[in-house]
Parts: C-alpha cells; structure tokens; sequence
C-alpha cells in the first residue's frame, strides 16, 4: 500500500529540509542558513512518517539540535539520515551528530563534562565543512552527551575535537557527504560558523567523490586526523578515552609536514620527479635478495638507528647516524633502519642519507630502510631520492585503497617495501597487495603496548607462503630470537637495545649467538708489508727487481723526474713482466675479504694475489687524457696521482688507484678516510721547496704521525687530531725502545677501529725500513732514491736485495 500524498508545504521541490528535534536552537539554525541565502523547509521529527521519505525532493538534509538520547528523542531524525545518505548532503547539528552516530552503531553516552552555554576551542582537519576554517576556533557547546572515540564506527572519521577536554566535536562518513558538528555553528559565541554553513551548503549530490573541492578524499586524509591537545588532558580520567592515540597525532603532523615540504620551492613533487629522471639519486640494491644472504639458521638483522621514540623518550641522541650505520654493516647487519620522523623520533632525512653514504662503499652494503609514517606517494620519492632500497608502510594507518597506490608506486619506484601488520586482518591485507616482506609489529601503534606474542600468532598466516617474515620490535635477548626463528621468522629488527649498546658489533654477536672472530686484524696485516720499488728505468731493470722480490714497480710519468721514462720504454717493460706473470702464474681465487672496509677490502685482495708484481704509473697533475693514454699503451696495472689533483679523478681511471698525500709537521692527512674513489693511499714527505708535493728530498716522514694515522682507522668520527710528541730516534734508540709504547694523541670514533692500510714512503733505506715497519705498521714501502746507485742513474740490485729482505724479514712482522 503506497504512502498519502505529501502536504502540500512538502511536496514540489525542496532546497534545505531541516528536521527538528524539538530544540529553540532549531530557529536559530534556520535563520543562519537563511541569511546565507537558502531556502530552508522545517518540520518537526513526529511531523511524517519514514514512508513518505521517497516522495520527498530535496537539495540537502539538515539534522537540529535537540535534548534527550537519539534512541529515544530523534523521532525520524535517524530514519531520515538512512534513507537520504548517498542520495543528498546530510548534516547533522548537536543530536544530529548523535543520530549519525548511532545510527552506525557507536556508542553514545556521558562526555565526562556538562557543557551548556560554554566555549571550547576545537581543532579540526581543514576538509569538508572545515574547509578553510582557522585552527582553534570557538565553539558554543550545549550537551552532556557525545560519542565515544573508542566505539566510533570505522565508516566514520573524527573531523574535530576539544582542545582542553578531548571531547569529539565532529565525525564524518568516509564516502557518504554525511558530516555532524557536536557544538553549535548557529550560535553567536561560535567562530566560523558561517563558513562551516556556506561550505555545506557548497555541497551537491550524496558522494564525496563529487565534491572534490572539499578535499575529503584527498589521499592524505587520516583515520583520525587531529594534532595535538593540552597536557592537562593525560590528567582527566573521563576524556582519556576520547584523545587521540599516538599514531593518529603522529600522523597529523607528518600531514602537516608533508604539505610544508611539497609547498616549498625546490622540494615539490615535480621538483623531486626531476632529480628522479636526471639519474642523480643513489643507486639500489635489490631488499628482498639482500635479506636473504644470512649465515645459515641466523635470521637477517634490520638495525636500527633510532634517536628517541614516544614511548620511552630520549634513547641516544648523541649517537651519529653514519657511524652507527657503518659499525651495524661491519658486524653483519642485511638492512639498516633509519627513523626520519622529526617530532617524536628526531630523525631526518639528512640521518637516512648521512647512513647510506657512509656505508655506499662497502662491497655488499646492507639495504636502507626509511621508517617513517608513509602517508603519500611524495615520501616514497623522497625516500628514493635521499637513499633509501625500501620503505616502511604501515597497514593500520592506511586506507586499504592508499595503501595499494603506496606500495605499487614504490615498487614502480623499484623498491620493495616492508608491509607492518599487527593482527590477522592486517595480515591478509599485505598479502593480498601481495607484500614479499612483512613486518609484525609487536608494539600496537596506537598505545605502544608490546605484545611479544603478536609474530608467533601471525607467523601461521605466511607459512608455504613467499613470503618473508619479520618481527619487529621488544626484542632484546638471544632467546626472543631463537623463539621467533623456530616460528619461521626469517629477520629481527633491534632498535633501542642496539642504540644503547656499548659496543654495538660484540651485542649483535651476543643476540645472534655468532661466535666472535677468529682474528681482530684484517687479512692484510697478517701478511708481511708488500714492496714497492718506485723509478723503474728499463725491461732490464725490472726483470731484476722483480726477481729480488718486488712486489708493485713504479713507472715514472713525471718529466722532471731524474726517473722518467718514455711511454715506449714503459710498453717494453709492461710487456716483458706480463709475459713473466703469465708463465709463473698459477690460476688462484682471492679470499673472501668479506664485508670489510674501503682501503682494508682493497690492501687484503691484493696482499693475497700471487700475480704480482704489479704495474704503477707514477703522474703529477697529469691532463686526464694523458694518463688513460698510457694506461691503455702500456697496459698498466694502477696509476698513483702524486701531485695535487682532485679526488673524484679516479672515477675516470680504469685502473685502481694510489692517492697520495704530503705529509709535513703534522699536518696532510686532511681527507685521508675518504672512500669510493682511490683504493689505495701513500704517505710521503712534504718537500720544502715550496711545491706543495712530496717525493725525491729523501726526507723520512714522521713515523709517529704515520702510526697514529693507522690506528685511528678508515672511520674518524671528528676531525683529525693526530698529535706527535716524540721526535724520530736513532736507529739505536729504536732498538732499545722497540717495545715502548708512543705518546700519540688520536681522535677516535667511538667504532671499533680498523686500522688504516698506507703505503709508507719518504726516505726509506735497507737500514730504516724494518724500523719503519715497526713503528708504522703500513701495508706497503715504496722506495726510490734509497735503493739507487750512487751517481742516482739507475737501481742497486744490491740495495734493493738488500731492501726486500729487511721489510719482508721476520724481524718486520706486524701481528
């Protein structure tokens, strides 16, 4: 049986139905939006039935104010926001917000403050009927009633809340153009309220996804998307449950951050799309394959880099990014995580680029991960373009709409990321993107509770699965992982006990139950120092070095060299000692250095090569040209700059290369720990003919400084302070003083140090070096006018025998 026909006050066209909720308040109303040029029909919520509903033509629906509960004083009120939502814009003022509320099953009841005729301030989320409506603004409040935040149904949003108390002050429907107020825009004593009208009134058609312009589907919009409230709040009992959990104010401000960032010149998307094409961001490395090189039965380690965090506050805030980075990758780690969140964390991009480069140079570096609260595409390009593999995204801070954009955008950005989960429906989530590693989350992000169970309920989910399964935090002792690894979770990661650790390497060994190392020095310092007899002058000459036992020759390219030799000469001789290698040789295979140090990886696989001896052109502020010339002529094995050319010339040389430096009073070594260029680094004596160069005065470097040189290592955290306080003693007084230790001053890192491998040249004889070696303990000598004859034209095989024997004798072992 259809409905009676409308009244005739009804029927026809309608702008603005308003439903009164018995409420003087509702005339008010009326009135606002009448001034702002509406056409406003009101009834009052007896005045029909449900069933004429569809009858019914309207632009907009408004729901009054009104006292008493929803369920037993709305009348209609509810029914009407069911059958209009998706049709129409529905608006709910004061009741209305408690009908739409209730009506999507939450929970309505006491505010924990009577509110009638007073003012809050309130914060809002700019978007909707918000749009554009300052922060702070005064809202009249008449209620004790309002909706609970810990019942909210998930279809809807908290739009606003009270600034002192925590007390929702707006919610909205996701999808439907369904928006509530809990205060009353229509009072005098209320800011905005205008705005808040027009914007509502700005409305068409029942989807949001129709009205652009209230960017209430842009894909930043948070679950919960409110800032932060006053300290007072942590004190009132009966709001507690209404504030904002941890993740929804950190992700309101990175909101905030994230929009900053883009309105800035220079750092906008499209600016970052352009270092993207111009190939100017650091190179990847693949996350998932990396992860999986593990010691067999050792999970991977993710370690993590994390200066504070919100439940436990300040952790290390001293501690540098880089060098953590770089001591996490020597003692094993497969992925270094890198907190870049500022407000809560003190992290930065500038600590996540700081990590990748001090690690960039290691033969198989571990993989960076941004761990951050990803809300948008522009953070997975940042992340790219300051150097990150991978990035974290956090399924419960997402709609599973933008969570899917997210990840497919990363992986179009050609990093796989790391999906974080915390419960079953989580779970199918990431593996329906489908995520190859997912992280569980022991900690639950909205109240930092640890739960240490959360991996080993989830790890069912992913087994016979490809799928790699990671737990995430509260892990502190070998036991939690032992206990996860027998679950088949195949990654750890460790923060807080790492960042806290005193020697970060010896706790890594101690959580993975890894034996300590056979031996505390590198490969290169077990052997006895190589040799490099430097001035080479004929195939003759180098024949016969080669067989007292040289192990590098250095071909002088210098013209102003007593040395120098042709290019022709230097074919002849590269020539006649290849053909010696390839006779002698043997076909071997270079240790595993593992992953050591720029300088150490380098000094080690040659010490262990047998095909020797090795090749040098010797240049001084050579053109480029010049020098990839006689490389390819005389096919030379490395090239040693000896003059004052920058450093990133050696990206242009084919070979590796000798830097070196010109050591005088204590000063030169500026820069000495710079890797990823040149392989290898040589200490000689500064000449004091004001050249600025070293080489050829016979002048003996300062032992001490060079001493102090090496034990500083390839990781200087400060600048370096290398202070001598002994003066070179006699070859006497090196004998009975051999087993003294030097007072040398050295600024140390604070990692574990790996000692620096130098070559050592600078006024070094057959009666010097075996002291030299001692004192210094370098990689290598380089000699030249110490081994010459005496009118200085050519090498003194009697030297040179002489040479050899001292530095590679047992009276020269370093260990």
């Amino acid at each position: 049986m259809s409905a009676p026909p409308l009244p005739p006050a009804l029927a026809g066209q309608l702008d603005v139905l308003m439903i009164d909720n018995f409420d003087s308040f509702t005339w008010n109303l009326y009135q606002q939006i009448s001034l702002l040029g509406a056409n406003v029909t009101v009834i009052r919520n007896d005045a029909i039935s449900p069933e004429y509903f569809p009858q019914l033509k309207i632009n907009s629906l408004i729901i009054s104010p009104g006292p008493g509960h929803p369920r037993t004083d709305s009348g209609i009120s509810k029914a009407a926001i069911d059958y209009f939502q998706g049709k129409v814009p529905v608006l709910g003022v004061c009741m209305g917000l408690e009908c739409l509320v209730d009506l999507y099953g939450g929970d309505i009841g006491y505010a924990g403050e009577i509110m009638h005729g007073k003012v809050s301030r309130i914060r809002h989320d700019n978007r909707g009927c918000f749009k554009d409506i300052p922060q702070g603004i005064e809202s009249t409040r008449y209620h004790s009633l309002s909706a609970s935040q810990a019942t909210l149904p998930s279809d809807l949003a908290i739009t606003s809340i009270s600034e002192d108390s925590g007390v929702i002050m707006g919610v909205r429907h996701r999808r439907y153009t369904l928006e509530a107020v809990q205060y009353h825009p229509e009072s005098i004593l209320s800011d905005g309220g205008d705005a808040l009208m027009s914007n509502f009134l700005s409305l068409r058609g029942g989807l949001w996804e129709e009205n652009p312009h209230s960017g209430v589907l842009d894909s930043s919009l948070p679950p919960f998307p409110i800032e932060a409230l006053s300290k007072d709040i942590a004190s009132n009992t009966s709001a507690t449950v209404k504030i904002p959990t941890i993740l929804e104010r950190i992700y309101a401000q990175r909101l905030k951050d994230v929009a900053l960032a883009q309105s800035t010149p220079g750092t906008t998307f499209a600016d970052l799309e352009t270092l993207l094409h111009l190939n100017i961001t650091p190179s990847l490395i693949p996350f998932v394959s990396r992860i999986k090189q593990t010691i067999p039965n050792t999970p991977a380690l993710f370690a993590e880099i994390k200066r504070a965090s919100p439940s436990k506050g300040p952790i290390s805030l001293t501690t540098s990014p880089a060098a953590q980075a770089l001591t996490y990758a020597l003692a094993g780690a497969q992925t270094i995580s890198v907190l870049t969140e500022p407000k809560w964390f003190k992290g930065s991009l500038q600590d996540m680029l700081h990590a990748r480069m001090s690690v960039a140079h290691l033969p198989n570096r571990p993989a960076i991960l941004r761990k951050d609260f990803i809300l948008s595409r522009y953070q997975v390009l940042e992340a790219r373009i300051w150097g990150a593999d991978t990035v974290l995204l956090i399924v419960s801070m997402l709609p599973e709409s933008l969570l899917k954009d997210l990840y497919n955008y990363s992986l179009e950005l050609g990093m796989e990321p790391l999906v974080e989960v915390n419960n079953a429906k989580e779970m199918e989530i990431a593996l329906s993107l489908p995520a190859k590693v997912v992280g569980v989350n022991n900690r639950n992000l909205h109240d930092f509770e640890v739960d240490m169970g959360t991996t080993s309920r989830l790890s069912d989910m992913v087994r016979e699965k490809d799928v790699i399964l990671c737990a995430l935090s509260g892990i502190s002792a070998p036991e939690d992982i032992q206990r996860y690894s027998s679950d088949g979770v195949k990654a750890v990661l460790i923060g807080e006990s790492l960042m806290r650790a005193e020697d970060p390497a010896s706790f890594i060994r101690h959580l993975l139950s890894l034996p300590d190392p056979k031996s505390s020095s590198p490969l290169w310092q077990t052997i006895s120092p190589l040799v490099k007899i430097c001035g080479i002058r004929s195939k003759e000459e180098a024949l016969a070095v080669t067989d007292a036992g040289a192990d590098m020759l250095g071909l002088m390219f210098v013209e102003t060299a007593k040395s120098y030799i042709s290019l022709e000469t230097a074919k002849e001789i590269s020539a006649a000692i290849r053909n010696l290698r390839y006779s002698s040789s043997s076909p071997s295979s270079l240790p595993d250095v593992g992953n050591n140090s720029w300088f150490g990886a380098h000094a080690s696989r040659l010490s262990a090569s047998t095909s020797r001896p090795i090749l040098v052109g010797v240049f001084q502020n050579a053109p480029l040209s010049e020098i990839l010339h006689a490389v390819s002529y005389a096919q030379l094995d490395m090239v040693q700059l000896h003059g004052s050319e920058p450093t990133d010339l050696a990206h242009h040389i084919p070979v590796p290369v000798i830097r070196v430096f010109h050591i005088g009073d204590g000063s030169g070594a500026d820069g000495i720990t710079r890797a990823g260029a040149h392989q290898f680094v040589l200490l000689d004596s500064l000449r004091k003919d004001g050249s600025n160069v070293s080489g050829g005065s016979g002048k003996v470097v300062d032992w001490d400084f060079a001493r102090a040189i090496v034990d500083a290592g390839e990781s200087v955290k400060r600048a370096l302070c290398y202070q001598s306080n002994q003066s070179i003693p006699s070859k006497g007084d090196r004998e009975a003083e051999e087993d003294a230790p030097a007072t040398i001053s050295v600024a140390r890192t604070g990692l574990s140090a790996t000692p620096l491998p130098i070559i050592l040249a600078g006024g070094l004889t057959a009666a010097n070096v075996a002291s030299a070696i001692k004192t210094v303990r370098p990689w290598a000598v380089d000699v030249s006018s110490g081994v010459e004859t005496e009118d200085r034209k050519s090498k003194d095989l009697e030297k040179v025998r002489a040479f050899i024997k001292e530095a590679k004798g047992t009276g020269a072992t370093q260990c």
